[in-house]
Order: structure tokens, then sequence, then C-alpha cells
């Protein structure tokens, strides 16, 4: 019989450490290789799986893409003690995704959606970069680095670069965006 602490009642125990249940970081890191995997089964569908790589910048857009639809889920059943800048971009990105997919079923266009990528690496880049800026202000940068905080970072920084690459020219990038 365990023993009773002062207040009278017994420690309750910890939803991950039901028996019913996956633990914390075998779920997430079940749902991280799902992304990962969806994401290499849409460029294998769409034949941009080769070597060389000449669709490289395209392709890792839609497995960021598929990372980022798992990101609130996965941030969701993270801890909350000090959540960071780059957990706040994955969880932007990820509710960027969710919100225009949701608006993209809403007006029936389920056929033409582009479930990884529904927005362009112009307005995902942009909008990233804002929200980056004002995290910035406002939190000012933690310290933290979590796999979930350097993930977003990660997520945000290929973003905010493939947004800027899109004012570049067309063929100054030598990994080019077909």
């Amino acid at each position: 019989m365990p023993p009773k602490r002062a207040g009278g009642r017994a420690p309750t125990p910890s939803p991950s450490s039901s028996n019913g249940s996956f633990s914390t970081p075998l779920a997430n890191a079940l749902l991280v290789a799902a992304a990962v995997g969806y994401g290499m089964y849409l460029l294998h569908r769409k034949g941009t799986v080769s070597w060389p790589p000449h669709h490289l910048l395209a392709s890792l857009y839609t497995v960021a893409g598929c990372l980022a639809l798992v990101g609130p889920v996965v941030l969701s059943r993270v801890e909350a003690s000090e959540r960071g800048l780059g957990e706040l971009l994955w969880m932007t990105g990820g509710l960027l995704i969710w919100v225009f997919d949701l608006a993209s079923l809403a007006r029936g266009d389920m056929r033409s959606l582009a479930w990884a990528t529904p927005l362009g690496a112009q307005a995902m880049g942009l909008s990233i970069l804002a929200v980056l800026v004002a995290g910035w202000r406002t939190r000012g940068g933690s310290k933290s680095w979590s796999w979930t905080n350097v993930t977003g970072w990660v997520l945000g920084l290929f973003w905010v670069g493939m947004a800027a690459a899109t004012f570049v020219p067309g063929r100054a990038i030598g990994l080019g965006m077909r």
C-alpha cells in the first residue's frame, strides 16, 4: 500500500505511465516518422525522388510541410515547461497548414488540395518571418535546446530561406525549385 501524503490523497499517476497508452516519446517519434514517411510517399508518387535531386528544395518543402502537419499534435503532448521560439514557429507553421486545409475542405476543393503544402513558399516563409520577429521582440529569445525547439527553428529558418529564394531570379539558385 503506498504511503499517504500530508494532504490525505494518494498521488495520481501520470497519463504517460498508464498501461494502455503509448509513452509520450514513443508516440512523438511515431508521429514524426509517419510525417516523414508520408512526405516521402508524396514525393515518390509524384516521381520527384531521383538522383541527382533536381527538385531538392521542392522535395524538402514537401517534407517540411508534412512535419508541420504533426507539429500541433506533437507540441500539445510535450510538457509545457519553458516553450522556445522554435516551438512557436513549428506550431504556427502547422496551424497555418491545418487552417488552409480546413478552409479548402469547406470550399469543396479536396481534389486540387496539396495537403502538406497549401501555401506557397513566399506566403509561408513571410508569415513565419513575421512570427519570428514578433516572437523575438516579445519573448526575448529562449535558451531551450529541446528537440522540439530545435526542430521548430530548423523548419522556421528553412521556410524563411525559401521565401527569400523566391526573390532571387530563377536560374541564380543552383539547387532550384521546379
